[in-house]
C-alpha cells in the first residue's frame, strides 16, 4: 500500500499525493508543471484541445496499451503507473519536429493554433495504437477535436499524408537515460534515479491509499480489496467510483464525496473473454475496446452480426478519446444516476439482451437485465458492477439501432432507439413473439414502447394495418418531457414513429415499393476530398507564394505562447468573476463573508450594482492565490435578489417592449410604393437566424502586472489600443501608464474586440488594488454566459417584381437583438448590404434594434453583412418559387450593371471611431462597382461544378425517393469591403545591423487569420530580403499607438499596407546605398552593414493616412449540394464549390484557408448553432460543448472545392489583393438553401407546395418538422397495391 501516485510525463518521473485534490485534473497538473501545450478550452472533454497519449498496463492481460485521452477529465490521482506523453514529448524547435507536426504545418492545417496540439496528439495516439491505418481511420479519430478556424479540410488532408513509414522513421525527443530516439513512452523511473528506466513495469498493480485534505482516495489492486473498502465505509458515506471520471464532463457539480475509489488496477474488472453464453467484458473495459471486440466478433463469431450495427452507432458516442477512456460500466452508472441521460451504450446493449453481473462485499453475485439494473440501489447495497455479458442473437432476429443528434460526431443523442424482433421472413415477415422496442431521450422513465410491442406481437409486418396500428400505439404512449434543452415533444413523437417505420422497411426489404425502400437506410458520408485552385504568380514571390504559416511549427508543438501560458509571476493572484444568477432582478445584497477578496468598486462603473440585467452579468472579481481558490471563493459569494421579473429573451418578446434609442438610419433609394404599384407580383415573407457564439478556442484572458510606471497588460485582444483606453477609463489613470501587449490570440472572430475589455479592466483594477500581478482566465461556460455573440436576427420583407422576376421594389425591416444594451450594433451594417450584386430601382430597408435580458451582443465574423446578403438571397429564392422560375435565371436577370454604386454603412464606423477617441470623418458614402464580374464568375462555376447536370441528377433522385431528398443551390454575392478614409494602422520595421535580421511590430492582432504570414511575405518582397530573416513582434500600445481594430478583414488588409509603405521607404534608402556602392547584387547582410556604417536609418515607422487604403467590392459564387433524411431531419453536405474573388492573393494558402474556415463557421450559424435559455432565470443553457453544437470534421462538405478567381489583379487594392477572411461566411447560406430545396421536394410529395419562411438554424428538428411527414404516409406501398 502506497500513499503516493507516481507516473511519467515524457519520460520524466512525477509524484503526487495529498498535495492535490481528487478533482485535480491531469491538465491542471500539467499546467502547474509548465507543460502548457496541452490546452484547455471547454474543460469538459468536448473539444479535444487537452489531448494526451496514455500508455498503461492493462491489469488483466498484463500488457501495455496506448491511446489518446482527454487531460481535462483525467484525475491526476488516477494516473498511477501511467506513461503520459504530451505535445512537448513529440518535438520542438530545439530538437526538431515530429512528422505529424510537420505534415500539419505543410498542409496549412493550423491557423490560430490553439487546437493544433490536440489535433496532433489525436493523430499520434492513433499511430501508437495501430500498426496500420486507412483514410477512414484518420477521419474517424478527428471526431474528438473541434476547430473554429480551418474548416477541418487541411487537417484531414495533413493527417492522411502521414504514412506508417513516416512514423517508423520519426524521431521524437531523446530518452533522458539513453540519449537515443524515444517514442515518448518510457515506463516509470527507477526509485533510485531521476532518469527514465525504460524497464518493464511490474506485472502486479499496486494498491494505493491517500488521505487528502477533504477526502480519501483508494486504489485497490484486487476485487477483495475493493470489497473490504466498501464494507469499511460508515453508513451514509458518500463515495464515488472512478475509472476515467468522464461523467464530470456532463455533470459538473456532483458531490462532495468523502471517498473516491479508483478501480483501474483491479484485474478482474479488465477481463475480456468469450464464453458459450456470449462475450464477457469486465466493468473497466472501455467503450473503444468493446467496439474493437464487437467488430471482430461480427466477422468471426456466429450470432454476432448485429454487433457491427452497435459499433456504427457508438462511433458517434463522444469522440474517440472519450471512448478510449470511458468504460461501459461508467456509462451505465451515469444512466442509473441520471435516468434522463440518453445513453446510446445502454440502449443498444439492452436491445441485444445484455446482462450485467454485480457483486457486493456482503456476498452473492447477481445477474441483472438492464431494465432491472435501473431499479437497483447500488450505493446503499454497496453493490459493484463486475461484468457485462452480451449473448449471440438468432439469425431470425432483426436488430436495429438509431441515434438522432444535432451533428454527425462527438454529440449526445436528441433521442435514440433500439429494436430487436424475431421475424419469420418466409411467413409474410411475421413477428415471432413480443418484439423489443426501446427509446431514449423521451423522458426519464420511458424505455419500453409496450403498446407498439403489443401491436406487432405475432403479426405480419407486411400488413399495412398492423404497421399503422403500431405507429398509433407508439404515438399514444410516448409523452416527452418539456425541458428547454431538449427538442420539442412533437418532434420526438414524430421521429419515434419514423424510426419504427424505418426499422420495418429494413426488415421487409424488397416487399416495400422502391420509392420508400431507401427510407430504411442511414445516410452514409463518403470519405472527405477537396480541391484548392489558385494562380501561381511566381513572378511576385515571395509575395503570393503558397507558404506555410510562419508560426505553424510552434503552434503545432505547443510552444506558441498565449496569455494563459505566460510564466507565473512572483506573488501572482488569480481572478474569478462573481456573476448574477437572475436575469432581471434588483440586487439587494452581496455577502462575501464566506469568500476571499472581492473587487467590486471602480472609478467607472464596471460591475452591476443596483439591478441585474442578464444571467451571468459580472458583479465583482474574486482574487486568490490559485485559480482553484478563486473559483471556490466566487462560489461562496451569496447574492440576494428581489423584484425578480420574467426575463425578456427573444426578439418576439422584446418587440412588445419600448424600443431603445437611437435606432439606425434606414437605407432608402427611390420610392418603394411606386415600385409595388408597377409590380405584377408582390410577395411577403420572413427570414432570420439565432444567436451564435464566436467559439474562439482560447478563452478570454488577461494578465496585469503592476510596474513602477503603471501596469503591463497582456490581453487576448483584437484591439490593443481600445483595451488600453478601457483600462485607463475604468482606473481613472492616463493611458500612457497602461502598457498593453498582444502577441497572438487563439481565435477572435469579433468576440475579442470589445467584450474582453471587461476582463482586462477588472483584472487591472484588482492588480492595482492588490499591488500584485493578477491573471484572469475565463472558462468557456463563463465566456458563453457573461459575454455576447452574434445578434439574433428576424427580418420581414415585401418584394415587388415584374412577370419575368425583375425586381421593382424591396422593402424590409431587419430586427436584431442587441442584448441588454445597444453598444455594438450589428444591424447598422445590414441595410446597405442587402442589395448585394443585384439592381432594383426602389429600396427601403429599416434596421430595428431591440433589447433583451441577455449579454450584450457584439460583432461576429461578417457582422450585419451576412444578414443583408442572405436576406437578399432569400428574396431571390422566394421570387423564383412564386413565379416558377429557375433561381439562377432570376439572379442573372437582376445582376447590377457595371459602374453601379453600393451604399455603405456609416453607423459601424462612427461607433468604432468614437471608441477610438476621434470623430468619424470622411466616411465613404458608397463604393463604385466598376465591373460586376458576378456573371462571368457564375458562368465559370456552372461549368467547373457541373451544376446543370447535377441539378438534373438531383431532380431524378427526388422523383425516385420519398424519404431521402437532395437539394442543390447556387448563390452569388457582392461583399462591400468598406475602409473608412481614416483607419490608421501603425507599423514599425527595424533592421538589425549585426546580422540583417528584421523585426516588425504592427498595430494588428494575429488571431489565426494569417496576418503575420502575409506581413512577413510583404516585408520580404518589398525589402528583397529572405523571409527567414523576418520576425513579427508583439503588438504594443506604445510602439503601435492609436492603431485601429483588427476586424472585418480591415485590420489584416490595412496592416499589410502600412508595413509595405514602411518597407518601401527603407528600400529606397537601401537602394541609395547600392547606388553609392556601385553594385546591384549584394548579399543582404552586407547591404545592411554598409547602410548602417554610412549612418543610414535602417528603421522605419509608417501609419497610413486618410484615403490611402480604398474601399472595393468582393465577389463570390458558391454551389452546395445536400442529402436529407426526411424521416429524421439528419443531413449531409455532399459537396461545396466556392469561387472567391481575392484579387492577386498575397498568400494563397492563407486565403484558401480563410475561405474554408469562414464558410464552415457560417454553416454552423445556419444549421446547428443556437442559444437555449431557462425561461425563469434567463440562464443560457448552451454554455458549453454539451448543448452548443459547432460543426465537426464530420459535418463539413464531404467534397470541398475552393478556387481563387484566376488572373484578376485588383490594381487599387493593397498589392493587387482583396480581403478574404470575412466574405465567405454568407456563401454558406447555399447549404441552408439546398436544404430548403430538399425540404420543398418532401413537402410537395405530401401535397404541400409553395414558399415557406426560413428561420435558421435548419437543424435536424426543424428540417424534419418542415417536411410535414404524416404517419398515414408511412406505408409500404404508396397509393396502395
Amino acid at each position: 500500500m502506497t500513499e503516493k501516485v507516481t507516473f511519467t510525463i515524457n519520460g520524466e518521473q512525477h509524484e503526487v499525493g495529498a498535495d492535490v485534490s481528487a478533482d485535480t485534473s491531469l491538465s491542471t497538473y500539467l499546467h502547474a508543471q509548465h507543460l502548457r501545450g496541452t490546452r484547455v478550452t471547454c474543460g469538459t472533454g468536448g473539444c479535444g484541445a487537452c489531448m494526451v497519449l496514455v500508455t498503461r498496463l492493462e491489469p488483466d492481460a498484463g500488457e501495455k496499451m496506448s491511446y489518446s485521452a482527454l487531460g481535462c477529465l483525467i484525475p491526476v490521482l488516477g494516473c498511477g503507473g501511467w506513461e503520459i506523453t504530451t505535445i512537448e514529448g513529440l518535438g520542438n524547435r530545439f530538437e526538431g519536429y515530429h512528422v505529424i507536426q510537420d505534415r500539419l504545418v505543410e498542409h496549412y492545417g493550423t491557423q490560430c493554433g490553439y487546437c493544433s496540439p490536440g489535433m496532433v496528439m489525436s493523430m499520434y495516439g492513433m499511430t501508437q495504437e495501430k500498426s496500420s491505418w486507412t483514410d477512414a481511420d484518420v477521419e474517424g479519430i478527428l471526431d474528438a477535436n473541434l476547430c473554429r478556424c480551418t474548416g477541418y479540410r487541411p487537417i484531414v488532408d495533413a493527417f492522411k499524408a502521414v504514412t506508417v513509414q513516416d512514423i517508423e522513421d520519426a524521431h521524437t525527443l531523446s530518452c533522458p537515460r539513453t540519449g537515443q530516439p524515444c517514442k515518448g513512452r518510457c515506463s516509470l523511473k527507477s526509485a533510485d534515479t531521476k532518469t527514465s528506466s525504460c524497464s518493464k513495469q511490474s506485472e502486479k498493480p499496486e494498491s494505493r491509499l491517500l488521505q487528502l485534505r477533504d477526502a480519501t482516495w483508494h486504489q485497490p489492486a484486487s476485487l477483495q480489496e475493493l470489497y473490504d473498502i466498501l464494507s469499511g465505509l460508515p453508513q451514509g458515506a458518500k463515495y464515488r467510483f472512478v475509472c476515467s471520471d468522464t461523467a464530470k464532463g456532463i455533470y459538473h457539480n456532483e458531490g462532495p464525496y468523502s471517498t473516491y475509489i479508483s478501480t483501474t488496477s483491479i484485474p478482474e474488472l479488465s477481463r475480456v473473454a468469450a464464453s458459450p453464453s456470449g462475450l464477457v467484458f469486465g466493468a473497466n473495459v472501455s467503450i473503444s475496446r468493446l467496439m474493437s471486440e464487437f467488430s471482430t466478433a461480427s466477422q468471426s463469431l456466429s450470432g454476432f452480426g448485429f454487433a457491427e450495427k452497435i459499433v456504427k452507432m457508438w462511433k458517434r458516442v463522444g469522440g474517440t478519446a472519450l471512448r478510449n477512456m470511458g468504460s461501459w460500466a461508467g456509462n451505465f452508472a451515469i444512466k442509473i444516476a441520471h435516468r434522463d441521460f440518453p445513453s446510446d451504450v445502454f440502449l443498444s446493449l439492452m436491445a441485444a439482451g445484455a446482462v450485467v453481473k454485480s457483486g457486493s462485499p456482503y456476498g452473492g453475485d447477481k445477474e441483472h437485465t438492464l431494465d432491472h439494473l435501473l431499479d437497483l440501489d447500488f450505493e446503499s447495497e454497496r453493490r459493484v458492477m463486475l461484468e457485462l455479458r452480451v449473448p449471440p442473437l438468432s439469425d431470425e432476429v432483426s436488430y436495429r439501432v438509431f441515434k438522432i443528434a444535432p451533428r454527425n460526431a462527438n454529440v449526445h443523442a436528441y433521442m435514440n432507439a433500439a429494436f430487436s424482433m424475431r421475424v419469420d421472413s418466409a411467413n409474410a415477415h411475421t413477428v415471432i413473439g413480443r418484439p423489443l422496442i426501446l427509446f431514449g431521450g423521451i423522458n426519464e422513465d420511458f424505455l419500453h414502447a409496450w403498446g407498439a410491442e403489443a401491436a406487432l406481437e405475432d403479426n405480419s409486418l407486411e400488413d399495412e394495418s398492423i404497421v399503422q396500428a403500431a405507429l398509433k400505439a407508439l404515438r399514444d404512449e410516448i409523452h416527452p418531457d418539456d425541458l428547454p434543452e431538449n427538442p420539442s415533444a412533437k418532434y420526438r413523437v414524430d421521429v419515434a414513429q419514423s424510426l419504427l417505420y424505418k426499422t420495418i422497411l429494413g426488415i421487409v426489404g424488397d416487399i416495400a415499393d422502391a420509392s420508400v425502400a431507401s427510407g430504411a437506410s442511414d445516410l452514409e458520408r463518403p470519405l472527405a476530398t477537396g480541391q484548392q485552385n489558385y494562380d501561381e504568380n511566381a513572378d511576385r514571390w515571395p509575395l503570393s507564394k503558397p507558404v506555410t504559416k510562419v508560426e505553424g511549427h510552434i503552434q503545432c508543438s505547443g510552444e506558441a505562447d498565449y496569455v494563459a501560458d505566460l510564466p507565473p509571476m512572483c506573488e501572482e493572484l488569480s481572478g474569478c468573476f462573481v456573476t448574477s444568477t437572475q436575469a432581471n432582478a434588483r440586487i439587494v445584497s452581496i455577502d462575501t463573508s464566506a469568500a476571499l477578496i472581492l473587487i467590486s468598486d471602480s472609478p467607472a462603473q464596471l460591475f452591476a450594482e443596483e439591478r441585474s440585467s442578464y444571467f451571468g452579468q459580472p458583479l465583482g472579481l474574486i482574487v486568490a492565490k490559485t485559480a482553484e481558490l478563486s473559483k471556490q471563493g466566487a462560489a461562496a459569494v451569496v447574492v440576494t435578489y428581489d423584484d425578480i421579473q420574467a426575463p425578456v429573451l427573444t426578439i418576439k418578446e422584446a418587440q412588445q417592449q419600448p424600443l431603445p434609442s437611437p435606432q439606425g438610419d434606414p437605407f432608402v433609394e427611390g420610392d418603394v410604393e411606386a415600385g409595388f404599384a408597377a409590380s405584377t407580383h408582390v410577395l411577403e415573407g420572413g427570414v432570420g437566424h439565432d444567436w451564435q457564439y464566436h467559439f474562439y478556442m482560447e478563452n478570454q484572458a488577461t494578465l496585469a502586472i503592476p510596474t513602477d510606471d503603471g501596469l503591463d497588460v497582456f490581453s487576448s485582444s483584437q484591439w490593443a489600443i481600445e483595451t488600453q483606453r478601457s483600462i485607463g477609463q475604468v482606473l481613472g489613470v492616463p493611458d500612457n501608464t497602461v502598457n498593453v501587449s498582444v502577441k497572438r490570440i487563439g481565435g477572435g472572430f469579433g468576440g475579442k474586440i470589445t467584450r474582453g475589455n471587461i476582463i482586462a479592466a477588472a483584472t487591472c483594477l484588482a492588480a492595482r488594488k492588490m499591488r500584485k500581478p493578477v491573471r484572469t482566465v475565463l472558462d468557456m461556460a463563463t465566456c458563453m454566459t457573461m459575454l455576447g455573440g452574434r445578434d439574433p436576427f428576424w427580418s420581414t420583407y415585401k418584394v415587388g417584381v415584374d412577370a419575368e422576376g425583375r425586381l421593382q421594389a424591396v422593402q424590409a425591416t431587419m430586427t436584431s437583438d442587441a442584448g441588454y444594451v445597444n453598444v455594438d450594433p450589428n444591424n447598422t451594417a445590414s441595410p446597405p448590404a442587402v442589395p448585394s450584386c443585384y439592381v432594383c430601382p426602389n429600396w427601403e430597408i429599416t434596421p430595428v434594434t431591440v433589447l433583451t435580458n441577455t449579454p450584450n451582443n457584439t460583432w461576429t465574423r461578417t457582422p450585419g453583412t451576412t444578414e443583408g446578403v442572405t436576406l437578399m438571397e432569400t428574396i431571390i429564392e422566394h421570387v423564383a418559387v412564386a413565379l416558377n422560375l429557375d433561381p439562377l435565371l432570376v439572379r442573372q436577370r437582376n445582376l447590377m450593371p457595371d459602374g453601379s454604386f453600393r451604399r455603405v454603412s456609416e453607423g459601424v464606423f462612427r461607433l468604432r471611431c468614437g471608441r477610438g477617441g476621434r470623430d468619424a470623418i470622411a466616411i465613404p458614402k458608397q463604393v463604385k462597382v466598376e465591373k460586376n464580374i458576378i456573371g462571368d464568375m457564375l458562368t465559370q462555376l456552372m461549368s467547373s461544378a457541373d451544376v446543370e447536370n447535377r441539378k438534373q441528377m438531383v431532380d431524378t433522385f427526388n422523383k425516385n425517393h420519398l424519404w431521402k431528398k437532395r437539394g442543390i443551390s447556387v448563390m452569388t454575392m457582392l461583399w462591400p469591403h468598406v475602409v473608412p478614409l481614416l483607419y490608421p494602422m501603425n507599423s514599425l520595421v527595424s533592421i538589425n545591423q549585426r546580422d540583417g535580421s528584421v523585426a516588425v511590430s504592427h498595430g494588428g492582432s494575429e488571431l489565426g487569420q494569417g496576418l503575420n504570414t502575409k506581413v512577413v511575405q510583404v516585408v520580404s518582397y518589398e525589402l528583397g530580403c529572405p523571409m527567414e530573416v523576418v520576425a513579427v513582434k508583439p503588438t504594443t500600445s506604445h510602439t503601435n499607438a492609436n492603431s485601429q481594430v483588427t476586424s472585418g478583414a480591415l485590420g489584416s488588409y490595412t496592416t499589410a499596407y502600412s508595413v509595405s509603405e514602411a518597407c518601401k521607404k527603407l528600400r529606397a534608402r537601401l537602394d541609395g546605398v547600392k547606388h553609392a556602392l556601385g553594385v546591384e547584387d549584394i548579399p543582404w547582410k552586407d547591404l545592411i552593414e554598409a547602410a548602417a556604417s554610412e549612418g543610414v536609418d535602417i528603421s522605419e515607422r509608417y501609419c497610413n493616412g486618410p484615403g490611402e487604403v480604398l474601399s472595393y467590392p468582393v465577389f463570390g459564387v458558391c454551389c452546395s449540394e445536400v442529402e436529407l433524411d426526411v424521416l429524421t431531419g439528419q443531413f449531409l453536405v455532399l459537396r461545396t464549390d466556392i469561387l472567391q474573388d481575392a484579387g492577386t492573393s498575397m498568400s494563397p494558402l492563407v486565403d484558401v484557408a480563410q475561405v474554408e474556415g469562414g464558410f464552415v463557421m457560417g454553416q454552423g450559424l445556419f444549421t446547428s448553432e443556437k442559444a437555449i435559455y431557462d425561461s425563469a432565470t434567463g440562464k443560457r443553457i448552451t454554455d458549453g460543448t454539451w448543448h452548443y453544437q459547432v460543426p465537426t470534421a464530420h459535418d463539413v462538405p464531404a467534397d470541398f472545392r475552393v478556387s481563387l478567381l484566376s488572373n484578376t489583379p485588383h490594381p487599387t487594392g493593397v498589392l493587387d489583393s482583396k480581403a478574404t477572411s470575412e466574405p465567405p461566411v454568407p456563401l454558406s447560406y447555399t447549404v441552408l438553401m439546398a436544404l430548403r430545396n430538399a425540404v420543398a421536394s418532401a413537402r410537395a410529395d405530401g401535397g404541400t407546395a409553395g414558399w415557406f419562411d426560413i428561420e435558421a438554424p435548419f437543424n435536424v428538428e426543424k428540417l424534419q418538422q418542415l417536411c410535414l411527414v404524416e404517419p398515414s404516409r408511412m406505408v409500404l406501398h404508396p397509393g396502395g397495391r
